[in-house]
């Protein structure tokens, strides 16, 4: 016995003790440099949303539902193209993807299977929106409203999301930057601007139209889309292969996402009494999900390449791995207490003192740092368990346990700086 645990003991060492001496200094600066920037980026979009979402509470109160289905209608488009975004990636690296888009099969079948996953999913938000507005005895518009709303402006943002995820893939790839530490964000930036944008556009434009418009039209749309995918991607292994792998889990982050915006929704009062919580929770669900996205983009192409192993405990280059996003998480979150606070101040939306939206948000970041990357790493150890494209499922997993985690910890840390 005595033995075995020294043998233990000096595995345990040459896999952990040491590992922290080979940091590459230059390889993380890298990725600072590449991910901060569109990290930024996403922030300013996630705090304009969040500052819009504070003007439009009387909106919100007259759409009752859209609260509920907000952080999933965002999420999804997120989940699709980001993990669209990662697929690229992938095949950029691995030569199966050309900087040419025409003569590109792949990056056609993307598209293809992303509009399926789109319109398929802005039906099942819909319907556990309702669901969800039932369930906790919440006031919602009716089904068909919610259909509408969701399926239109869910095909109104992807317009915008398709030729962005392509042109940064290639784009970021031609000018020597790595996809994986760009495009999630740049991709989940321009979705919560587009997302939100679009719902509000299509929700006012909805009180103007009959219920039987809108049920005939939505229903319409829906099965050409569907349709038409289907049948663009009928002999292709590869698409068939990703709504396969993705749809189930689509859903179940559908549910989770809308669990989070029940969540907002049921601390109605202290936004009510705090309102700068509309910005920090849409901004801080989004970056987690953006930090957790880098970090699984990152090792999903590592293991594709065959430079990393995805074991159940994490070596050393995982480890390097987890080390550089955390440093990433705590460096972010001061300035994104700052930007707030300051962008806040310049727009007159009540606030808290600066010192206690810093406290809130360093707190925040170590809890959801390690939150973020152990979901994350696990999900992606268990799908390539299963024989599973992580590619395909653990961003939009990832960001959908980061919406709930996140809301959580921040009400958490919230009630416990304030009371």
């Amino acid at each position: 016995m005595k033995n075995k645990k020294t043998f233990m003991s000096n595995v345990f060492s040459k896999r952990y003790a040491a590992w922290p001496l080979n940091l590459d200094l230059s390889d993380f600066f890298t990725i600072v440099k590449q991910s901060m920037f569109a990290l930024i980026i996403c922030a300013f979009a996630d705090i304009f949303a969040g500052i819009y979402l504070t003007k439009m509470i009387d909106f919100l109160i007259l759409l009752p539902g859209i609260l509920t289905m907000l952080p999933a209608a965002i999420d999804m488009r997120g989940n699709v193209y980001a993990s669209m975004g990662s697929r690229l990636s992938t095949g950029l690296h691995t030569g199966e993807i050309t900087s040419k888009i025409r003569d590109s099969t792949l990056i056609k079948e993307n598209v293809y299977s992303s509009l399926i996953q789109t319109v398929v999913m802005a039906i099942i938000i819909a319907f556990f929106a309702l669901i969800g507005g039932i369930l906790l005895g919440n006031q919602t518009i009716g089904f068909t409203h919610l259909f509408f709303i969701s399926l239109f402006a869910s095909l109104f943002a992807a317009i915008g999301l398709i030729l962005t995820t392509i042109l940064v893939a290639i784009v970021s790839f031609n000018k020597g930057f790595d996809p994986d530490n760009v495009s999630s964000p740049i991709i989940a930036s321009i979705g919560d601007i587009l997302n939100v944008a679009s719902l509000f556009a299509v929700g006012i434009i909805s009180f103007s139209l009959s219920k039987t418009f809108m049920l005939l039209s939505s229903i319409s749309i829906s099965i050409i889309i569907i349709l038409f995918g289907l049948f663009s991607i009928r002999k292709s292994s590869y698409a068939k292969k990703i709504l396969k792998e993705s749809m189930g889990f689509l859903a179940i982050c559908a549910f989770l996402s809308t669990l989070a915006g029940s969540l907002l929704d049921n601390n109605l009062d202290l936004i009510d009494v705090f309102p700068l919580l509309l910005v920090l929770a849409p901004l801080f669900n989004a970056e987690n999900g953006n930090i957790g996205s880098i970090f699984s983009a990152r090792i999903s192409t590592s293991f594709h390449l065959g430079q990393a192993e995805i074991t159940f405990l994490p070596k050393s280059k995982i480890l390097k791995e987890f080390t550089y996003t955390f440093f990433i998480t705590i460096i972010l979150f001061p300035l994104l207490a700052i930007m707030v606070f300051l962008m806040s101040t310049m727009l007159n939306i009540p606030q808290m003192e600066f010192f206690i939206v810093l406290k809130i948000s360093v707190l925040v970041a170590i809890m959801s740092a390690f939150a973020g990357m152990l979901t994350s790493y696990y999900l992606t150890y268990f799908s390539i368990k299963t024989n599973i494209d992580p590619d395909n499922v653990v961003i939009p997993i990832l960001t959908s346990v980061m919406d709930i985690a996140s809301v959580i910890i921040l009400v958490f840390i919230t009630s416990k700086v304030l009371f």
